[in-house]
């Protein structure tokens, strides 16, 4: 699987370039509105997430349902952390702020490091003729679009704790959907067979070596900690970026 096929340049680039050019926007417009204002755009995102997520279960129960859609990947927590981050107004609404930061982050470095193992070319070339394809795309690039909005409107203030919350929500997901990948023999968020080839090759290797089992226990707790891992960094390097746009505003 490659890391960017023809079609991600031709498509993800310019997407990349217009959700810039939109952040801008909504800072010049937004960035000083009261936060009930500056939060209809991610509410509005949220919706939209919500909604391809319906049409996308909706058209596999209809197809025969596919176990590979049970929403347990990890983009799949956009649906549920982004309408709570849009419109929860309560006592925890700094921490899920801030794992709706963070996992944020974590979708856009992947994308821009490896799109590859997000969505294929063949998405692209399928989008307007298969639904799965528009969702996978659509719903990954405007998942992704929340990020510079957060950045651009201040919708979160990294705090002491915060870090914390992330890495207790990660492990959490990580536990949920590395089980049921095992239960289910279904290949949530990696945990059950790996999408990149070469690893994939050496995961079946050790079966051979090892037996079945313990490559399996093994190779769970890796993805794991990568999930985690990559998170936390996600969210650690956001903070730092979040931080330094408050220096420039405020000097």
């Amino acid at each position: 699987m490659q890391l960017w096929e023809k079609e991600q340049i031709q498509t993800l680039l310019p997407a990349i370039g217009v959700m810039a050019v939109l952040a801008i926007i909504l800072r010049l417009t937004l960035g000083k509105r009261e936060e009930k204002i500056r939060l209809i755009p991610l509410q509005i995102i949220a919706v939209i997430l919500l909604a391809l997520e319906v049409g996308k279960q909706t058209l596999s129960i209809i197809k025969g349902y596919d176990l590979y859609h049970i929403p347990l990947h990890y983009c799949s927590l956009f649906i549920y952390v982004l309408p709570v981050m849009a419109f929860y107004k309560g006592k925890h609404r700094q921490k899920v702020n801030a794992i709706g930061a963070g996992i944020c982050a974590a979708l856009t470095l992947l994308m821009l490091i490896y799109p590859g193992i997000i969505y294929s070319g063949a998405n692209v070339r399928e989008y307007f003729t298969n639904y799965f394809s528009f969702h996978t795309v659509t719903f990954h690039n405007l998942a992704m679009f929340a990020f510079p909005v957060i950045l651009a409107l201040e919708l979160h203030t990294p705090q002491k704790g915060d870090l914390k919350a992330v890495a207790v929500f990660a492990l959490g997901f990580t536990v949920v959907a590395g089980t049921m990948a095992q239960v289910l023999k279904t290949n949530f968020a990696n945990f059950y067979s790996c999408n990149v080839a070469p690893l994939e090759t050496v995961r079946l290797n050790m079966q051979e070596v090892i037996g079945v089992v313990p490559t399996q226990i093994i190779y769970v707790a890796i993805v794991a900690v990568l999930h985690i891992g990559f998170t936390v960094l996600s969210y650690v390097l956001y903070s730092l970026v979040r931080n330094r746009i408050k220096q420039k505003t405020t000097v």
